[in-house]
């Protein structure tokens, strides 16, 4: 496809969009993440700038798939290939999964702003039925690749037995030899099989309702708190301590338990309200004891799903034009 110097610009504004997003949010101090100023022993900011650098041409292809959706007919799903290359150009440096869970929010986002291109001004309404589009005509294959995704990456925690477990949650889990096989046999599209993990998975849970808690709770507030805080990180520490506030950390609930993901949603409410009352110049003191308590375990206890979801959101708002001063 021959592109005008117009639409690869604004491609190219979305992959800047996108790699700002996840240096805004691996930079910012959130307890429990690597950040600026704290790494984990097994993984390092250096190993998260590494990646989010090669991220740039697999945003820039799923912008550029996007595209084609509005000006070729019957264009295939590309989405499952698109999750596979991003997660392999990610890891090849160093072969550490740092970006999994964000490659999953935003390479369907990106996907979504290249439909919209042609348009004058990106608009809430417009993504969000693009992000739709795309995520129910998912196919097999994309479900396949999806599995080869995890497999690359495999991630940690294990699945839990919560409410919505069922046996094909196990008959699908991506470290089983039969998955595909199983896919393939039943014809479950990625959406489907993203459906599968949603009670256990709040990523997963986005593919399934067209990313609602991202478009309708989490952006949302994080506009509020651009409007509140004069600094952009104390924007993004905000909006990550009232995140973690408001449910667990679903990452946290697959390593260390549902009753720990919910302790830990305790606390981080008790401490949100405590920061509200102080100037943000003190954060960071204030926050240190809950910093430890949750790097007490190395890893455990890192709340990877919020930070991912949050990085979706602050993409969305450098894309929609609400960040408008860095500093």
């Amino acid at each position: 496809m021959t592109l005008d110097s117009k639409v690869e610009q604004r491609l190219w504004e979305i992959v800047e969009w996108g790699q700002f997003a996840l240096l805004l949010d691996i930079l910012t101090p959130k307890p429990g993440n690597v950040h600026r100023y704290r790494d984990h022993p097994d993984t390092h900011i250096l190993h998260f700038a590494a990646s989010i650098s090669r991220l740039g041409y697999p945003l820039y292809n799923a912008a550029k798939w996007g595209y084609a959706l509005r000006t070729v007919k019957n264009e295939p799903s590309q989405l499952g290939i698109l999750l596979k290359n991003a997660t392999q150009a990610v890891m090849e440096p160093h072969g550490k999964n740092t970006l999994l869970g964000t490659n999953l929010v935003l390479v369907p986002l990106a996907a979504a702003a290249g439909v919209d291109i042609p348009e004058t001004r990106p608009s809430v309404t417009r993504i969000r039925q693009h992000l739709s589009r795309i995520l129910h005509a998912t196919t097999v294959d994309d479900a396949v690749e999806l599995v080869r995704t995890l497999q690359i990456a495999s991630p940690g925690g294990a699945i839990p037995k919560t409410v919505g477990w069922t046996s094909q949650s196990q008959a699908f889990d991506f470290q089983s030899p039969r998955t595909i096989g199983l896919i393939r046999r039943e014809k479950y599209t990625l959406r489907d099989l993203q459906g599968l993990a949603a009670a256990y998975d709040a990523i997963a849970e986005e593919y399934t309702t067209d990313f609602s808690y991202t478009f309708e709770t989490l952006y949302p507030q994080f506009n509020k708190a651009l409007n509140h805080y004069q600094h952009l990180d104390d924007a993004v520490l905000a909006t990550y301590m009232w995140a973690l506030s408001q449910r667990p950390d679903t990452f946290i609930q697959r390593k260390a338990g549902i009753d720990t993901a919910n302790k830990i949603m305790q606390e981080a409410r008790t401490l949100y309200k405590r920061l509200q009352k102080l100037p943000t110049t003190r954060w960071l003191k204030e926050i240190a004891p809950f910093e430890e308590a949750l790097r007490a375990e190395g890893s455990r206890l890192n709340p990877g799903t919020t930070a991912d979801l949050l990085s979706a959101s602050i993409f969305l708002a450098l894309l929609f034009g609400n960040i408008k001063t860095i500093l």
